[in-house]
């Protein structure tokens, strides 16, 4: 049984791999040989529970909460049609098997090569394929900063997470907001902004992002244009549905005249 899930998951990690998948223009993370090993762990086959809440009272300020919804709002958008592509938050990612303190709650991420795209109510890695998170994002808190500099960021490092970044809504903790890593022969290395303004570049995501006060906002480079946040598409959908109306009465207007026009000019004839 122990072989066998292994070389299932050898399988994955082959497909997986860069360059054996051009349709997806980003490749899928397979966890490393390491965290394979620890996966199958010869006590797997026992009941083990895995929590998906711990029960307590989640307490977030207003800027926090709304920076990890429109995260998630800008990423759902953009990975809308692609069915392997799978993207939450606030879960609990479950990374050994058979051990359930062996575990990570990542505020967002971004899962490349999915084996679906439906809820979970927690990512265990091991159902998963073996498929680690492309893309990390933790919101920086007073409470949380130093376990997600720390350990945190340990853990991700050693899960095999492409990117990993720390954003601070409040500017507090964070020099210009924004940080990154990403894993370069099995370690992580510091994201330097690529252009003016702040912005730096997600090669898991293939997009661009930088702090704007408490939003962080993501560019797709291919289209030329940020993206926006679910109120911002409600907002230019509104804006978009009030120029149309404001045209049609226009040309409703116009209309008018002309008839009004026509019928006098009717009338004149006539009494001419």
């Amino acid at each position: 049984m122990r072989i066998h899930r292994r070389q299932d998951l050898a399988r994955r990690a082959f497909w997986l791999r860069p360059g054996r998948n051009p349709a997806c223009y980003h490749a899928a993370m397979a966890a490393p040989g390491a965290l394979v090993d620890a996966l199958t762990d010869p006590a797997a086959g026992q009941p083990v529970e895995y929590p998906y809440s711990d029960g307590k009272v989640l307490m977030e300020t207003d800027p926090h909460a709304r920076s990890i919804i429109d995260m998630r709002d800008q990423l759902d958008t953009h990975f809308t049609a692609r069915q392997d592509a799978y993207v939450a938050g606030s879960m609990a990612l479950y990374y050994r098997q058979g051990d359930p303190s062996a575990v990570v709650v990542p505020d967002v991420f971004v899962v490349l090569g999915a084996p679906y795209k439906q809820w979970r109510k927690s990512y265990l890695l091991w159902e998963e394929g073996g498929v680690v998170p492309s893309f990390v994002v933790e919101v920086a808190s007073r409470s949380t900063s130093r376990p997600d500099a720390t350990t945190k960021r340990a853990a991700y490092e050693q899960m095999g997470v492409h990117e990993y970044w720390r954003f601070d809504p409040l500017g507090e903790l964070i020099a210009g907001r924004l940080e990154g890593w990403r894993l370069a022969a099995g370690r992580s290395e510091r994201v330097r902004a690529v252009r003016a303004g702040g912005w730096h570049r997600s090669e898991a995501l293939g997009l661009e992002l930088r702090a704007e006060r408490w939003l962080l906002r993501f560019h797709d480079p291919r289209l030329g244009r940020d993206m926006p946040t679910h109120a911002e598409a409600v907002r230019e959908r509104d804006e978009a549905v009030r120029e149309r109306d404001r045209l049609v009465r226009e040309r409703d207007e116009a209309s008018q005249r002309i008839r009004e026009l026509e019928a006098r000019l009717r009338l004149s004839h006539k009494s001419a």
